[in-house]
């Protein structure tokens, strides 16, 4: 299973980079460990919600797959994920690299465009 603490600095500049376009509200990773990163959104704590963090998590289960979900557990996209080479043949399309830079993206979206 791919551990998600290797790639914590990476992970940090996909968030920092949100950070800078997002003109009203705070972005940062609360805490990254070995399978579930929480990543702070402050219109969230604005909101006062409960659940103030949108998650990157990989499900040990079922295999490598990358889960970015809403604060709240609700799936907003998920990727096959590899360490290395994309392996098509497995079904593998993307590097764990690009998983990740896609699903800070697309909370990104959800976060602008659902609340």
């Amino acid at each position: 299973m791919i551990d998600l603490r290797n790639y914590k600095d990476y992970i940090r500049e996909l968030v920092a980079e949100q950070d800078k376009k997002d003109k009203n509200w705070r972005w940062s990773v609360k805490s990254i460990g070995k399978s579930l990163v929480r990543i702070r959104w402050g219109y969230l704590d604005y909101l006062e919600e409960k659940e103030n963090c949108f998650l990157l998590s990989m499900d040990e289960a079922a295999g490598d797959w990358l889960w970015a979900k809403r604060p709240d557990g609700e799936l907003i996209e998920c990727y096959l994920v590899v360490e290395g080479k994309p392996n098509p043949q497995l079904g593998a399309e993307q590097t764990i690299k690009s998983g990740l830079r896609d699903a800070v993206w697309e909370i990104a979206y959800t976060a602008h465009n659902y609340y």
